[in-house]
């Protein structure tokens, strides 16, 4: 069976390298990009993922306005888009999720609060791994 994707857009390199061990070990092939420019590129050129992971505070172009490009990209529709970001500002966080945003996971995190969060939005038929 073919791993769901993860496309993460992260420019800390050691929060992504967490974030790609933790997924891959969840069971997904990880597809990263380290900025928003680079993202944007990808979200034009790519498949929908099974799941995004969307850094708000990017270098170049801003998590929101990548967020508005996946909302108007129709094969994209149905992925859901969770916002990563390390500012708990309940109004930044609420235009997230008015601007289409799943969800979000507030930086910093541990693998079980990264997962417990993301588990409703778990790839179809992709099975949980214990321990």
């Amino acid at each position: 069976m073919e791993k769901p994707i993860l496309f993460m857009v992260e420019d800390e390199e050691d929060t992504a390298t967490l974030i790609r061990m933790i997924m891959e070990e969840d069971g997904y092939d990880v597809l990263h990009a380290r900025d928003g420019k680079q993202a944007q590129v990808q979200i034009d050129a790519l498949p929908p993922p099974a799941l995004v992971l969307l850094d708000m505070g990017l270098p170049s172009v801003h998590g929101l306005e990548l967020l508005a490009q996946i909302r108007n990209k129709t094969s994209w529709n149905g992925v859901s888009v969770v916002m990563l970001t390390a500012d708990g500002d309940q109004t930044h966080i609420c235009k997230a999720l008015v601007a289409g945003a799943s969800d979000y996971v507030l930086k910093p995190f541990t693998r079980e609060s990264l997962l417990a969060r993301l588990a409703r939005f778990r790839a179809p038929g992709l099975k949980r791994r214990t321990a």
